[in-house]
């Protein structure tokens, strides 16, 4: 079985999350955080057991039940009941991220925050079994422990367990993520049903919420709101002007200022 343990970071680090000016104001307005289901990620091995036996997978056949098409299906139905919302833990801003989090450089923002205050915002907020829970993101899945079935000669079998969600690939350690997530609304009575038949498995994903909010307080939550280094001042001045009672918290990147 695969480690699946949550691990909790040291010292209380700065967490930030890296936003585009309309999620920023959805986040004011609605006073909540947006989780993601998992399979709306660009990773198609996030949160998935795939991730752990790459190169098995790969040698595959291709033929359904004991092959890839089996082997993704399942996949595909297990990242259905995942939901997330990731953050990066820095010390100081990350020039890459800037880039990475917004499709105009020019009015990004960041908020910065604790992991403690993050951790006192989501806790008790959903009330269910699933989550929310808090923990840093391991990038060496290959050490995570041994597989289940005997691939690739038999089917793999995905990890229904924590470490899906925990572990990704080293190709993400960059991301130095801390995400929280919830495991929302699995039914193993109508899993083989739905992987037997194509139509059903595409009915779930239209059906399944892309989306899950849960209440904060977005004023205790957040302790700075960093915009573009490339914004123009207009801009902050409209970030400010948006914010409401956060508007003392408002301040432009200095990351690319000489003086």
């Amino acid at each position: 079985m695969y480690e699946d343990k949550i691990e909790i970071p040291d010292n209380n680090p700065k967490v930030w999350r890296y936003m585009d000016f309309s999620k920023y104001v959805d986040m004011l307005t609605t006073n909540t955080l947006y989780f993601t289901r998992a399979d709306k990620f660009e990773d198609p091995y996030d949160c998935s057991g795939m991730q752990f036996m790459i190169d098995a997978y790969k040698k595959l056949p291709s033929a359904p039940p004991e092959g890839k098409e089996w082997t993704r299906k399942r996949n595909i139905f297990n990242r259905l009941f995942v939901y997330l919302n990731c953050w990066h833990m820095n010390d100081d801003q990350s020039a890459a991220l800037w880039k990475l989090y917004s499709e105009n450089k020019y009015e990004t923002i960041a908020i910065q925050t604790t992991f403690e205050k993050l951790k006192i915002e989501i806790d008790n907020k959903w009330h269910r079994d699933g989550g929310p829970h808090i923990t840093k993101v391991k990038y060496d899945p290959e050490n995570a422990g041994e597989p289940f079935g005997n691939p690739p000669e038999g089917r793999i079998f995905s990890v229904l367990s924590r470490a899906n969600i925990i572990y990704k690939r080293k190709s993400f350690a960059h991301e130095q993520e801390l995400r929280a997530f919830i495991y929302q609304g699995f039914d193993k009575e109508i899993k083989e049903i739905v992987l037997r038949n194509e139509a059903h498995l595409e009915k779930l994903l239209k059906d399944r919420p892309e989306y899950i909010r849960i209440t904060i307080d977005t004023a205790k939550l957040i302790e700075k709101v960093y915009v573009s280094p490339l914004a123009k001042d207009l801009f902050v001045e409209l970030v400010k002007n948006v914010s409401g009672e956060l508007k003392d918290r408002v301040l432009k990147s200095d990351l690319y200022e000489l003086y």
